[in-house]
């Protein structure tokens, strides 16, 4: 049966140039419903695999270029994937981790993700699991994809309204069994979740909770993303409250 998994490490993994604190009411607002949810919260950190707004702009578009594409097939090459892989092995706390990723910070969590299995940092007791918001596309290994989740912003008319969402490829170029490199789309599986959230704007404010971006049901964005990723985890996970 494993270990419990009741006990949640929580790491938010921003994109490029992303203000110090952009992520933070989000943070809070995801240890309060997964709290409530019937989950504890080890530890939560707030992750920059590419570096926040001081640092230059040119340089972490370089880096996020290279794991979109060099290290999609090789992602333990992974320059994000790599730096937050070594941030989450500091952690140092017992629990199964939660790495959320908005925009290029989702490519790099996707291969932090592969860099803990590969280095066998977590046992089949403490699952990783993996949200990507605002993302641009990436691919996602087949053992991860039952512990994935996608979500992109959509209008009121359903129509996406995040273009970042609409850059990269789950695609990747593989060696056939004649040596030949060939292109194969690695579409994800039917049993994944990806989800269109119904938010007022578009890539920046997935975390707004002003009355600025409330809807007609009284919601704001903030509370539709966390609502989603809460209920995601709860239905996915094999929920055992410990005794």
């Amino acid at each position: 049966m494993g270990l419990p998994v009741t006990h949640v490490n929580l790491f938010m993994l921003a994109g490029v140039a992303t203000a110090p604190l952009f992520m933070e009411d989000f943070r809070l607002a995801m240890i309060a419903s997964l709290t409530q949810a019937g989950y504890s919260v080890s530890a939560s950190r707030l992750l920059y695999p590419y570096g926040d707004w001081s640092r230059r702009l040119l340089h972490q578009l370089h880096e996020l270029r290279h794991d979109m594409w060099t290290a999609r097939s090789r992602p333990l090459r992974s320059i994000g994937g790599g730096r937050a892989a070594k941030s989450i092995k500091a952690c140092g706390e017992e629990g199964w981790p939660l790495l959320i990723g908005h925009s290029g910070g989702g490519v790099a969590a996707v291969q932090a993700a592969s860099i803990l299995a590969e280095e066998q940092v977590y046992d089949a007791g403490w699952p990783i699991r993996v949200v990507q918001i605002g993302s641009p596309k990436c691919p996602v290994p087949p053992w991860l994809q039952e512990s994935w989740m996608y979500a992109e912003a959509v209008r009121d008319n359903a129509r996406s309204s995040d273009p970042v969402t609409w850059l990269g490829s789950r695609g990747m170029w593989q060696r056939n069994t004649h040596g030949l490199p060939v292109w194969r789309q690695s579409a994800p599986a039917a049993h994944t979740t990806q989800l269109r959230l119904p938010l007022i704007g578009g890539h920046p404010d997935y975390f707004r909770a002003s009355s600025s971006y409330l809807n007609k049901e009284g919601r704001t964005n903030l509370d539709i993303t966390v609502q989603a990723v809460t209920d995601w985890l709860y239905t996915t996970l094999e929920y055992r409250q410990q005794p």
